[in-house]
């Protein structure tokens, strides 16, 4: 039946508007009932790039003895091992992570992304004075984005650790935590948080502070009893030579004013500026290289949970017990979606002895208000409630603040209380892309100019098929890609190598289809007729060489993750992706195509598919001409 393929056309139009739409943007920052879509950068289409054709980072750990002594073989390997789940779990392909010696460990992450630091002033800064302290600080080009007039988003590649001597002791600060001081002494405002247990007036702070010299000082009333205090500056404390104290710091003659005239006093806390660091290799750096000691304890809430102004989660409300349950006894922790509803959850399974112990205490607190502390590091992480017992030694933890980001850096945190050995940060480096900027570009240029030559052998050779073939290429380019990025995958040179394989494939499989395609309209079958029956035909071949690659690109993925090697694996993932978009392009894309011509005006005209044979014409027998000679 000669129908317009509606539905088919639809389908494909509405997946190359996606993945063209998602090739459009160079970056993409979506978030939709709770999960959040991060993708691209400033690469060719936002494209994650690898090691060879973008460079990345360079870091050397080097692992400490434990009780004297060196860490064994089986040891370090399981470090390499814990490495990759976490250098996975941050969302960095294709690593490189070797053993160097018998105690040191190289990693090295293809572009991990710009280290980000979020500065937060209590008062309003102008963006050429931040110019100038980073100047000063050689930090002369750094990109400042301004969120308001006192919030700028700062990038800083390459933050350079702190410097130890032999015996362990700071002889040059963490360059973070130089700008952070830099920034504190240029900006020295702060803002005083004041809470009382009674209403109280403003013009009592203001005279409490005027009987301190601070007539500076601007009190906004928030509520009956929250009181901000906006101060231009705050005097530290005052040292002599010997390291004593000559005066104690303004904040706390402040505050011990404040008690003594104001008794209803609560709380007081001092807010200056705050530097938050985001993104990178410094966010890579912290979460790999954490040598933590996971502990998970019961904590007994004191608080009304009918009273706001009580928190469990205030050290005053709450008492904190040990569970003898540590990172020993956590199998394994990662992100992922409550089945039921969606959302992201951080898994955890215990082994035998912790799932016990686990049970028993959840059994105790099932159903109340006490909770299941996690501490890392001393460093308090979570406390979750539980609804039940859990018996099977497995359990997840959902919060409704939880986001895709949020669990899976919860989860590497609680996978670094599981490293045999301590690990130190002992070099790093910017690694440069080994093709370089311009070998890239020929590359790229090549690639273009081999689709090119394709596309136009196809459509000087099969004609009107040839042309809707080049169409479904195009189509396959684009697909292919947006899943690259999407996914996300890094593009490495094998990679590379791979989808131009994969090319290949798709003209392989309209080549097949097209040529019985002419075989159909040579025997006499109609236009419809024959490439139904070409497809027909084709696919058994079609299907049993890509089904071989499939097998070939699982054999090289398994043995890619058994030897640690990350472009093998890269190279098997690209390519089971470019034959698996290669069989949509030939057997869907064009075969809709072809269907749509097929019914349009030009079905009529089969020159333009192949040039068909007429059958030989002969003469009646009869009358025949001689020569008279």
């Amino acid at each position: 039946m000669r129908r317009f393929p509606l539905r088919r056309f639809l389908l494909i139009s509405i997946i190359v508007s996606l993945a063209g739409a998602s090739l459009a943007f160079q970056e993409i920052n979506l978030s939709l009932g709770g999960i959040t879509l991060e993708r691209g950068g400033d690469t060719i289409l936002g494209l994650q790039l690898g090691l060879d054709l973008k460079g990345g980072s360079h870091l050397v750990y080097e692992a400490h003895p434990t009780e004297g002594q060196a860490p064994t073989t089986e040891q370090m390997e399981g470090v390499i091992k814990t490495i990759e789940r976490r250098v996975n779990s941050f969302g960095v392909s294709e690593p490189i992570i070797q053993m160097m010696g018998g105690d040191r460990i190289l990693v090295q992450l293809p572009g991990v992304g710009t280290t980000k630091a979020e500065v937060t002033f209590q008062e309003d800064v102008q963006i050429d004075a931040l110019r100038s302290v980073l100047a000063s600080l050689e930090r002369p080009g750094a990109n400042i984005e301004q969120e308001d007039s006192r919030t700028f988003i700062i990038d800083l590649p390459s933050l350079q650790p702190a410097k130890l001597d032999d015996e362990g002791n700071i002889i040059q600060a963490a360059e973070r935590n130089v700008i952070e001081q830099a920034l504190r002494e240029a900006f020295p405002a702060v803002t005083l948080s004041m809470l009382f247990s009674e209403s109280t007036e403003a013009a009592s702070i203001e005279a409490v502070l005027a009987g301190l010299g601070r007539e500076d000082a601007v009190v906004r009333k928030l509520s009956d009893l929250l009181f901000s205090v906006d101060m231009p500056s705050l005097q530290p404390a005052d040292m002599d030579n010997d390291g004593n104290m000559v005066q104690p710091a303004e904040e706390d003659i402040i505050r011990e004013a404040l008690q003594e005239q104001l008794p209803t006093l609560l709380s007081f806390e001092i807010q200056d500026i705050s530097m938050f660091i985001t993104g990178g290799v410094e966010e890579a750096k912290r979460l790999i290289g954490q040598t933590a000691q996971l502990e998970l304890k019961e904590r007994i809430c004191l608080n009304n949970p009918q009273d706001i102004t009580q928190n469990c989660d205030d050290p005053q409300y709450h008492v904190d017990s040990p569970l003898n349950l540590t990172g020993d006894d956590l199998v394994r922790s990662y992100a992922g979606t409550h089945p039921t509803l969606g959302v992201p959850v951080v898994n955890l399974e215990f082994s035998s002895e912790g799932a016990r112990i686990f049970a028993e205490h959840t059994q105790d607190i099932a159903g109340t208000n006490n909770r299941t502390a996690f501490f890392l590091d001393e460093e308090f992480l979570l406390a979750p409630v539980a609804l039940q017992a859990i018996t099977g030694g497995r359990a997840f933890i959902q919060g409704p603040d939880f986001t895709i980001d949020r669990v899976r850096t919860i989860a590497i945190q609680l996978e670094s209380g599981r490293l045999q050995v301590p690990l130190t940060l002992i070099q790093e480096q910017d690694v440069d892309a080994t093709l370089g900027e311009d070998s890239l570009k020929k590359s790229v240029v090549a690639g273009i100019v081999g689709l090119g030559l394709v596309l136009l052998f196809m459509a000087l050779y099969y004609k009107l098929p040839g042309l809707m073939a080049c169409i479904a290429l195009i189509i396959y380019a684009v697909i292919v890609l947006a899943i690259l990025k999407l996914w996300p995958i890094t593009l490495s040179l094998g990679g590379i190598a791979a989808f131009i394989l994969s090319i290949g494939m798709a003209v392989d499989a309209n080549i097949l289809i097209f040529e019985r395609m002419k075989e159909e309209l040579r025997s006499g079958r109609t236009l419809i007729a024959s490439i139904e029956t070409g497809f027909n035909r084709a696919w058994p071949a079609i299907r049993d060489s890509n089904v071989s690659t499939f097998i070939t690109c699982a054999i090289l993925f398994w043995f890619g993750t058994r030897l640690g090697t990350g472009l093998v694996t890269g190279f098997a993932v690209t390519l089971f992706i470019g034959v698996a978009a290669s069989m949509f392009s030939a057997l869907t894309v064009t075969r809709t195509l072809l269907r749509a011509v097929a019914v349009s005006p030009l079905g009529r005209y089969v020159s333009l598919y192949t040039p068909v044979e007429r059958p030989e014409t002969r003469s009646r027998p009869g009358q025949t001409l001689g020569d008279r000679g």
